[in-house]
């Protein structure tokens, strides 16, 4: 799948909300971020890439570099939502099952998250850590963490035996 069709999903999510709700536009960085999350619990679930391009790592996060070429000198990636974004939305709606279940995990996850806290959580984690600044987040350092630290975590949330009672 190509990352822009992902971005495209993600504006169109960010549009609705900020219809619906009010909610602020999504940036260019926070959209690396989400990808970021996308990436690894994909490779988490799947062991394949959700999509080909490499994520380096950059001083202030993930960097994706058609993302970036694509939106250079823009803050937030919103705008006027076109027909080519509502084509690919509704392409990943109807033509990729497993990467929608995926999207829509970590848009609930970690959509409602600033960019600053975004920022400090991902930094915090271990491909991240374990990568020089201007090199590719190794895609099998994001699987064993991602395996062990996400996607581990939010299956236990949901068998949680206490939570299953309270409710």
């Amino acid at each position: 799948m190509k990352v822009k069709r992902m971005v495209n999903w993600l504006r169109v999510q960010s549009h609705a909300q900020m219809g619906m709700y009010g909610a602020e536009e999504l940036t260019q960085w926070k959209v690396m971020a989400l990808l970021y999350y996308i990436q690894g619990t994909y490779l988490a679930l799947y062991q394949v890439p959700a999509f080909k391009d490499d994520i380096i790592l950059g001083k202030n996060g993930p960097v994706i570099a058609a993302i970036h070429d694509k939106y250079h000198n823009r803050i937030r990636i919103v705008g006027k939502i076109g027909r080519k974004a509502w084509a690919d939305d509704q392409h990943i709606e109807d033509e990729h099952p497993q990467l929608l279940d995926v999207l829509h995990a970590v848009w609930q996850a970690f959509g409602d998250m600033s960019t600053v806290e975004l920022r400090q959580q991902l930094l915090q984690e271990a491909p991240c850590q374990e990568t020089p600044v201007g090199q590719v987040i190794d895609p099998a350092r994001m699987t064993a963490y991602f395996q062990t630290d996400i996607v581990a975590l939010s299956e236990e949330l949901k068998v949680d035996p206490v939570v299953d009672a309270a409710h």
